[in-house]
């Protein structure tokens, strides 16, 4: 199995900051257009099972580094909700 452990930390963060982007909309289409959008906008990290993504993970302890993902978690979490997809905003 193959699996992008960056992922794993994008919805880690989502969940940690959607209450601090100040996100018109909630729903799970557009928390999953956030996700997306983000994952589009950052370097895919894969490894070969869930245990060896902890050590993509603990990479990002330093604070540079999960900074400035969550940079981009912001600006896309900004596009989605200036531009929302989903039902709830028609």
């Amino acid at each position: 199995m193959i699996i992008n452990a960056m992922e794993h930390i994008m919805i880690d963060l989502l969940d940690e900051y959607k209450d601090r982007l100040q996100l018109t909309c909630t729903c799970p289409t557009c928390l999953d257009d956030i996700l997306a959008l983000s994952l589009n906008k950052i370097k895919p990290r894969y490894v070969t099972n869930k245990e060896k993504a902890m050590y993509i993970k603990a990479e990002f302890i330093d604070k540079q580094e999960m900074t400035s993902l969550l940079v981009k978690l912001a600006e896309c979490a900004k596009i989605v909700s200036d531009h929302p997809m989903c039902d709830h905003n028609q």
